[in-house]
């Protein structure tokens, strides 16, 4: 008794309304593969044309038509819908006189196009509930399982089937395959390494399984109690953590409850490096800093070979001292993949490119996917997922005539996942073409002139605009100040009292809520509860030859229009000049000489800001990096301020 295809039949044929044809294609599907058409091993699928498709018509409007209805019908339509769509665009051949027709029947109209192969290569078996034994779909099934556990006299003995909504027998439990080796010849992958190929995840080698055995380990072991849990979710609370970590909330003092990856990651980055000093040995803590350390270098969006170098350095520290530190059960095989990490990233890139959180956030658009809310989603699920993972490489190989042009642009969006919005009330202007290198330069060179005109990355164009207002006389001061120094124009003059209207500078600016620069978001301190505000840059110091990195806080971003005068003989000889200057107005912290934090990368600031200048106008170019903060005290009840400094993003 094959019961998984009673499943698969009675899932699709409720969703696409085409009994007959499509218990035909999935009993032959599910056969040995001897069928006629029907090639289910990878052997025999690497010799065939993916995309065959020998009964499309040969006529160009008809391959669009024809095309058209299978992506539409694939993404939008379910149950009874397609079979009438494709009756109504019958119809409407007949009313102008055209001699094609489209098959009656969905799975006829699959065939034609060859959009059911990209499904053929899909396996389901039977999964046991509680022992999770599969059954292959070409063995007979018995209604029990029969897997004996190892030491156990007994059979599992698990009921595997169930009778389903329409009364027919279907497995309690199903597993769905497709052969990845075939999904990469599909696309033309010949030169795939399997071996090679396997990637160390990098979401859960780094945060879902070391973090979490140490917290667990230092719980068990009594190091972290109840009251210090307490003690660090209380310091957890005054932070305010960048726009881009997860905000732990209240899961510190729970004892860290049902993490999720993103939640580790900013256990790990952000918070771990301010609350775990007071609470363990400081041996243990500095063994941790050199996991927090790895994780600094590995997990940047741009990353460079000697940002690896140290990462694995960092690693290797990390699990040598563990094993000195702690006893044997606390090394795992996943540490012993931390030392192997490196390999991946070398062959791969940087890890946002291909860690799970993508793919993990995929689960949530899988929940779109239109089923008929019954029995067996699965293979509804696997056959949509197969079918859209081709849809682009069946429409190129679909339309080659050059007349066929013009219809592309209507399947791409049949074809994409997801479609760009357009945003009203928003501001772009000309400007140079934006170099990354300069834009890397700009904020780690401080002693490299910037001006706040230099080109950005083209997606910070796209800004949702305030009407322009007067700047207060207060603010507006510092900028002229700041233009003077950074133009060399000490008689520039302001706008109350110009001599002429070419040497002074204006008073109306345009706030603007938020900058995106490269996927890093800015914003001003009263949004988002100041998250996205605190930020550090890099100044010379008096000296001119060291560099300190001052923290503060946006108080607003916004765009200011400048020309210097013309008879500037040096401006004149600089390349195409741009007015538009994009600033963020910052309020500074000072500097405290304490670096008892200095193991942990943790700077400490004056809990108040300095007195407002010129360097309060800060170009958005000129921010190195991103930073949390945390209030906290000194023995002697000071107030200060923990900055932890986290890189930015570096990518569109």
């Amino acid at each position: 008794m094959m019961a998984d295809n009673v499943s698969v039949d009675n899932e699709i044929s409720e969703v696409n309304g085409n009994d007959s044809d499509i218990e035909r294609d999935m009993n032959s599907d599910s056969g040995s593969g001897e069928e006629e058409g029907v090639k289910t091993d990878v052997e025999e699928f690497v010799n065939e044309d993916p995309f065959d498709a020998p009964n499309m018509p040969e006529n160009p409007v008809h391959q669009f038509i024809t095309t058209f209805a299978i992506l539409f019908i694939s993404r939008y339509v379910v149950n009874k819908g397609a079979a009438i769509l494709i009756e109504f665009i019958n119809q409407l051949l007949k009313i102008y006189g055209k001699d094609f027709q489209l098959p009656t029947s969905l799975i006829g109209l699959q065939r034609m196009t060859g959009f059911s192969n990209y499904a053929n290569g899909i396996k389901k078996s039977v999964v046991c509930e509680d022992c999770h034994k599969v059954y292959e779909q070409d063995v007979p099934l018995p209604t029990h399982c029969d897997f004996k556990k190892h030491g156990s006299q007994s059979a599992c003995n698990c009921e595997l089937m169930k009778v389903s909504s329409s009364g027919a027998m279907i497995a309690k439990r199903s597993y769905i395959y497709n052969s990845i080796q075939r999904s990469l010849q599909l696309h033309r992958l010949g030169y795939f390494d399997l071996v090679r190929g396997t990637i160390i995840d990098p979401m859960h080698n780094l945060f879902l399984g070391t973090p979490k055995r140490m917290m667990e380990w230092w719980i068990k072991e009594g190091l972290i109690d109840d009251r210090k849990l307490a003690t660090m979710q209380t310091m957890a609370e005054t932070m305010v953590v960048p726009m881009d970590y997860v905000v732990l909330k209240s899961k510190i003092g729970k004892g860290f409850p049902y993490i999720k990856a993103g939640e580790w990651k900013s256990w790990v980055l952000v918070y771990s490096p301010i609350l775990l000093k007071a609470v363990l040995p400081i041996e243990m803590f500095r063994n941790w800093i050199s996991f927090v350390d790895a994780c600094r270098q590995l997990v940047k969006p741009s990353i460079t070979f000697s940002d690896i170098d140290d990462g694995h350095k960092f690693l290797q520290e990390f699990c040598t001292e563990c094993q000195r530190i702690y006893t044997p059960t606390i090394l795992t095989c996943n540490m012993h993949l931390h030392l192997h990490l490196h390999e991946t990233i070398r062959d791969f890139g940087p890890v946002y490119g291909y860690w799970l959180f993508g793919f993990e956030q995929y689960n949530g658009l899988l929940k779109n996917v239109n089923t008929n809310r019954k029995d067996s989603f699965e293979v509804t699920y696997m056959n949509s997922f197969v079918q859209d993972t081709f849809k682009g490489d069946f429409v190129h190989a679909a339309l080659t005539c050059p007349s066929q042009v013009p219809f592309l642009p209507l399947l791409a969006k049949l074809t994409a996942t997801t479609q760009p919005s357009t945003s009203k009330n928003t501001i772009t202007f000309p400007q140079r073409p934006f170099r990354l290198s300069a834009f890397i330069q700009a904020y780690s060179n401080p002693s490299l002139p910037v001006l706040g005109n230099e080109p950005l990355p083209p997606s910070a164009f796209t800004l949702h605009i305030e009407p322009p207002l007067a700047m207060s006389d207060v603010d507006y001061h510092h900028l002229l100040d700041y233009y003077k120094v950074a133009y060399c124009m000490p008689n520039l003059e302001g706008y109350q009292h110009p001599s002429s209207p070419f040497s002074f500078a204006d008073n109306q600016i345009i706030k603007l809520k938020s900058i995106n620069l490269l996927g890093q978001v800015y914003k001003g301190c009263k949004y988002a509860s100041g998250r996205g505000s605190f930020v550090q840059s890099l100044f010379l110091g008096s000296q001119g030859n060291n560099r300190l990195a001052y923290t503060g806080q946006i108080q607003y971003l916004f765009l200011h229009s400048f020309t210097p005068p013309v008879d500037n003989t040096e401006l004149q000889t600089r390349v195409v000049y741009q007015d538009k200057h994009v600033f963020a107005y910052v309020k500074w912290f000072q500097i405290e000489h304490d670096h008892s934090r200095e193991l942990e990368s943790v700077d400490i600031c004056s809990a108040d800001f300095i007195a407002c200048d010129f360097k309060c106008i800060l170009p958005v170019h000129r921010i190195s990096s991103v930073v949390a903060t945390c209030d906290y005290k000194t023995s002697t009840n000071n107030k200060k301020i923990l900055v932890n400094a986290l890189s930015h993003k570096q990518y569109n």
